[in-house]
């Protein structure tokens, strides 16, 4: 094949190409056909065992991390709670309209090193609510003499994603019915030495909070079941 007759051929592949894209891309907004979710109404500030604690300095956020945190997401949501033993749990929720690329961005394994943690330790793990198990990651890092064992999950659109390729899948899925996913991001951690023990409360503080939401919007937090049983644990 000559030279010229190659770069016409690569050419129109590359113009094929960029009119898939196109034409595969989404307009439409999953949240816009959804209800509004507003998380200081979605999480009750007292739940089962645990209560919000006012006036925590326990949270580390940055300036610059809550300015990146205001760019990716719709809406966020920071508390610390405490149970009647003084156990401190903190709970992050990040909220985005428009997850086409974003929600990785800001994953406890980016955000965690960019404040100055150290990530010690990544794992699998689980939370069991009722009849439902859902995947997690479990973190252990350390800044200093804190020590932080973190549990988290992400959902895209109805979608649990527990790695880079879920959450591609599921965004894959939704263009193909020209729809772009929301996404949640949900983070529990606490000051704790022990991440046995850390992840034992996390659990139960996770499991009591779900409960307290309505299963209406407890769908929009973890997923409808049918699609957390696609979900390919993370190594």
């Amino acid at each position: 094949m000559k030279p010229s007759v190659k770069k016409l051929l690569m050419l129109a592949l590359m113009v094929l190409s960029a009119g898939l894209a196109a034409a595969l891309r989404p307009t439409i907004l999953l949240a816009d056909e959804l209800a509004p979710i507003q998380l200081k109404i979605l999480v009750p500030a007292a739940f089962g065992d645990w209560r919000e604690q006012l006036l925590s300095t326990a949270q580390i956020i940055d300036p610059q991390t809550q300015q990146k945190l205001a760019e990716l997401y719709s809406e966020t949501l920071t508390r610390t709670y405490i149970n009647r033993k003084g156990y401190q749990i903190m709970l992050s929720i990040a909220y985005g309209k428009n997850q086409s690329a974003a929600l990785q961005l800001h994953k406890p394994e980016v955000c965690y090193p960019a404040q100055g943690f150290m990530l010690v330790d990544k794992q699998p793990g689980e939370v069991v609510f009722g009849n439902t198990t859902i995947p997690t990651t479990r973190l252990m890092t350390t800044l200093g003499q804190r020590k932080e064992p973190v549990t988290y999950w992400t959902v895209v659109g109805a979608q649990l994603t527990t790695n880079h390729i879920n959450k591609k899948l599921a965004e894959m899925r939704y263009a193909i019915r020209n729809r772009i996913p929301d996404g949640m991001l949900v983070r529990v951690s606490s000051i704790d030495a022990d991440p046995g023990n850390a992840y034992e409360y996390h659990n139960q503080f996770a499991s009591q909070m779900l409960a307290a939401i309505t299963p209406a919007q407890r769908e929009r937090v973890i997923g409808h079941a049918n699609a957390s049983l696609q979900v390919t644990p993370s190594p």
